[in-house]
């Protein structure tokens, strides 16, 4: 008789448990939300009342660039801030496609964080491919100035209208210059020169200045372009430009210093809008935090990248920039879809 009241009790208990379950289930509780699914997001429950959100970070640079380890960083940082309710996943190589495919993916609601310049933002915003413009900056200080600005917080607005957040411009990655297989000494020398550049119209239209003939091709894709041929020349920072290993299909170098590479992360804006206060919070302090660390990085190992490329037998051609930059000066009459004035305006700001 006693068994039976035991069993019978055990019943009880495990309808009262099932019960309790489905009632936490359909009221919510810690049950999994749909919450940042429709826009995209991994979504997962998490402790308290925010849902834990899968980010997947992808850059088109080797697993061995340092920006690799600065993204594996951020991660870290991220997810403990944000106590594991924001989780970056770190792709590299392109694995998950181009930064241009990557832009495309976060405008349509994917839970992809985009790695590139403003040149892939202008197709949205127009105004913001300046930032990319040839011989813009004297210095990384001006960079920063432009990117803490009135007239940043304008466009950046201007994404976030065209569904694209945009958490931080501010990762330096170095001034980028020309490795070629012949040297260059002048503008002159480039005539005709079959130079890599990425889908970007700044890069077209800056090559075009030079006199140069842009062959859009993806980075991953550039080694096999210069060591086949394909191209003549390829620009980059000497990080990149190291951790390719293009010093092995080209060993000339000219200092030209075209661009003041920067690169900036951006995300779905229906995908912010799924987050909390406090995750949004923490992920652009975190992306800044790490964007300054980063930058400070390469501005100190600039050197070393160079010493690293002259041990390769590259050799390095440290151009009269001057001539350069008045070719260029053209490539700011070339966008007719910018405000204007748009120049002036930017200098005034960093001035």
């Amino acid at each position: 008789m006693e068994g039976k009241k035991r069993m019978m009790r055990k019943k009880l208990l495990t309808v009262i448990i099932a019960t309790a379950m489905l009632v936490s289930t359909g009221c919510g509780g810690n049950a999994p939300s749909s919450q940042g699914t429709t826009a995209g997001t991994d979504s997962v429950s998490s402790s308290g009342n925010e849902q834990k959100i899968v980010l997947k970070l992808n850059h088109v640079q080797s697993n061995t660039d340092p920006v690799q380890e600065a993204f594996l960083e951020l991660a870290d940082m991220v997810k403990e801030r944000s106590k594991g309710t924001i989780e970056i996943q770190v792709y590299a190589n392109s694995e998950l496609g181009s930064n241009k495919d990557n832009l495309e993916q976060v405008v349509n609601g994917a839970n992809i964080i985009s790695v590139g310049d403003t040149g892939f933002l202008a197709d949205y915003v127009p105004d913001f491919g300046i930032m990319n413009g040839p011989f813009l900056y004297d210095s990384y200080e001006e960079l920063m100035k432009l990117s803490e600005s009135e007239w940043y917080k304008e466009v950046t607005d201007s994404c976030s209208a065209q569904g694209i957040k945009v958490l931080a411009m501010n990762w330096y990655f170095g001034e980028r210059h020309i490795i070629s297989k012949k040297p260059i000494n002048s503008p002159d020398d480039m005539k005709g020169l079959k130079i890599r550049v990425p889908s970007n119209t700044m890069w077209t239209a800056t090559m075009e200045s030079l006199g140069a003939a842009p062959t859009t091709i993806q980075w991953n894709e550039v080694y096999s372009a210069l060591d086949q041929g394909v191209v003549d020349a390829a620009e980059a920072p000497l990080a990149t430009i190291y951790t390719s290993k293009l010093q092995e299909a080209a060993k000339y170098i000219a200092t030209t210093g075209h661009f003041t590479g920067i690169i900036g992360l951006e995300m779905s804006q229906k995908v912010w809008d799924s987050m909390s206060e406090n995750q949004q919070a923490v992920l652009t302090e975190c992306v800044a935090e790490e964007g300054k660390i980063y930058s400070e990085r390469v501005i100190t190992d600039e050197q070393e990248w160079r010493k690293k490329l002259e041990a390769e037998g590259v050799t390095f051609i440290d151009v009269d920039r001057e001539p350069f930059r008045t070719a260029c000066e053209a490539v700011y009459t070339k966008f007719p879809e910018w405000s204007d004035g748009l120049y002036d305006k930017v200098k005034g700001e960093m001035n």
